[in-house]
C-alpha cells in the first residue's frame, strides 16, 4: 500500500456533522499514510449518488441515519469493500455481524480501538492482496506542527521520549513533539526496528553503539535509561 492506486478511497456516512468530523479526525490521525480519498455524506441516498463517480473500498457508515440503516448501503458496495460500523448504540452489533461488516465501533471513539481497528485492517490487507505492512515499509512518518504536516525520516530520529500525553522526538537537527503517546506511535507509526527500552524512550536499534544493566549509549554520546524489560528486548533484537 505504499503506492497512489492502492492507496485506500474511503467513504463516511453520517447524518450528523460532529460524526463526519469525528472519524475523519481519527482517519487523518492514525492512517494519513493509507489514505488517497476521503467523501463525506449524510445519508444513503447522498452515499450512493457520490459512488458513481467514486468507488471506496472502505465506508464507515452510522447505523441510524435520520430513521434510515445504515446497513442499507451493503448491497451498493463491491463485492471486496470493507464496511465498518461506527454509532453510539451497541444493540446493533448482532445485526451488523450477521452483516459481515468488518469493525463496529462506538461512539465516541476511543484511540485505544480505533488503533485495534486500524491494526486488524492491515493484517486484513495484507492477507488479502499481499501489500506489505506499511509502517516497516515507509521511509518517514508525520507530525502535525501549526497546521501543516512535516516528513520526518526515520533515519534522522536519534530517539524519542515520552512527554505525558505527547512524545517528544528526537531528531539531527531539531526536537519536535507529536502529539501520540509513546505507545500509540510504537503501535501506528514506527517500524519494528524502534525499541522500547524503557518506559519513557523508544529508541532506533541503529543509532545504539553499547549498553550496560542500566543504560545504553547512542552514537551522539546521549545516554539513555535502560529498564530490566527494556533490556531484555534490546538482548533479543540481536
Amino acid at each position: 500500500m505504499n503506492n497512489h492506486s492502492s492507496k485506500l478511497k474511503i467513504l463516511i456516512i453520517d447524518d450528523e456533522l460532529s460524526g463526519r468530523t469525528m472519524i475523519e479526525y481519527y482517519i487523518q490521525e492514525y492512517m494519513n499514510e493509507m489514505v488517497d480519498q476521503i467523501i463525506k455524506v449524510s445519508s444513503i441516498d447522498e452515499a450512493k449518488e457520490s459512488m458513481l463517480i467514486f468507488t471506496p473500498n472502505l465506508v464507515f457508515t452510522d447505523y441510524e441515519l435520520s430513521g434510515e440503516d445504515g446497513l442499507k448501503i451493503t448491497p451498493f458496495l463491491k463485492e471486496n469493500c470493507i464496511l465498518v460500523v461506527v454509532t453510539a448504540h451497541s444493540q446493533y452489533a448482532i445485526n451488523a455481524i450477521r452483516a459481515s461488516v468488518f469493525d463496529y465501533i462506538l461512539k465516541p471513539i476511543d484511540e485505544v480501538d480505533f488503533i485495534k481497528f486500524r491494526i486488524r485492517l492491515i493484517q486484513h490487507l495484507n492477507l488479502k492482496v499481499g501489500t506489505l505492512n506499511p509502517l516497516n515499509n515507509a521511509e518517514s512518518f508525520v507530525i502535525k506542527e501549526n497546521g501543516e504536516n512535516i516528513l520526518i525520516p526515520y533515519e534522522d530520529i536519534i530517539f524519542i521520549e515520552a512527554s505525558g500525553a505527547y512524545s517528544k522526538v528526537v531528531t539531527l537537527n531539531r526536537k519536535y513533539i507529536a502529539t501520540k503517546t509513546l505507545k500509540a506511535l510504537e503501535e501506528t507509526s514506527l517500524p519494528k526496528s524502534f525499541l522500547r527500552v524503557h518506559r519513557s524512550f523508544l529508541v532506533p536499534k541503529w543509532q545504539i553503539t553499547s549498553f550496560s544493566s542500566n543504560y545504553l549509549c547512542l552514537k551522539d554520546g546521549t545516554h539513555i535509561s535502560l529498564s530490566k524489560t527494556g533490556r531484555k528486548i534490546l538482548q533479543d533484537s540481536f
